[in-house]
């Protein structure tokens, strides 16, 4: 290779590594950040309930490879629809209106019944109908008149009471604001400890959208008094995020 021919090279090989250190010169410093996880949870009190209240109606035990009886199942049923019907318009009298009933459809599945004293004895078998009914309840203090109803009328399952707010954006706006609160509480206790300032703030991510917890409670009933008595408590909402604060190290703070 001539000499002008390694000098060419040479030259071409320095160009193409020129724009490299200048690039390299102008990237920033690295961010100076603090990033902050916190979650809060707050207690409200319900002001609505839902109750769900199921009627059943059965046929009688036969032996499981006998002939099902239709006529026995088609009675259990007029039985059950007569029942929902007095129930509805039992508690259509203590005014709740259509809105806040909601009658669900028929269930029908079949319940064995094994022979206790005769073991190989075939399985007797029943037919068993059952209908749910959902109640919104928009003021507590009606409650126990509502479920003294529902005994009075003979059903047959009271899956509960869950508890709810009807404010819930409002309440879930609480949560969040409090969890950023307390984010911004420990970030300005880190800068403190460490001597340094917080600047702006540079990125907010909810990392937990607030989450209702609402009570389901079972009911019970007071040997002293004829109404029932329940004490709701109250509902747990939780909310999480997570806040990144940029660093003033330009100057300090007195501890």
């Amino acid at each position: 290779m001539s000499v002008s021919l390694r000098l060419q090279t040479f030259l071409t090989l320095v160009a193409m590594s020129l724009p490299v250190m200048p690039a390299l010169a102008s990237q920033p410093p690295p961010a100076r950040q603090v990033e902050v996880q916190a979650e809060a949870s707050i207690d409200v009190l319900p002001d609505r309930a839902t109750l769900n209240a199921v009627l059943v109606e059965a046929t009688p035990f036969v032996e499981r490879n006998g002939e099902r009886d239709n006529e026995a199942a088609a009675e259990a049923r007029r039985q059950l629809e007569k029942r929902s019907t007095d129930l509805i318009d039992a508690l259509r009298e203590l005014g709740i209106d259509n809105q806040r009933l909601h009658a669900g459809n028929l269930s029908v599945h079949s319940e064995q019944q094994p022979q206790e004293r005769d073991q190989d004895a075939a399985p007797r078998e029943r037919v068993v109908i059952e209908r749910s009914i959902d109640i919104d309840i928009n003021d507590l203090t009606t409650l126990p008149d509502i479920i003294d109803a529902l005994f009075a009328n003979g059903i047959d399952r009271l899956a509960g009471i869950r508890y709810d707010v009807s404010d819930r954006e409002g309440v879930e706006d609480q949560a969040l604001q409090k969890a950023l609160v307390r984010a911004q509480h420990k970030a300005e206790l880190m800068a403190k400890a460490l001597s340094v300032s917080l600047g702006g703030v540079e990125r907010i991510q909810e990392t937990r959208s607030p989450v209702f917890r609402p009570m389901m409670m079972a009911t019970a009933r007071s040997e002293q008094a004829d109404s029932a008595s329940y004490s709701p408590g109250t509902i747990s909402v939780d909310a999480g995020v997570l806040v990144n604060w940029s660093l003033d190290t330009s100057s300090t703070t007195s501890n």
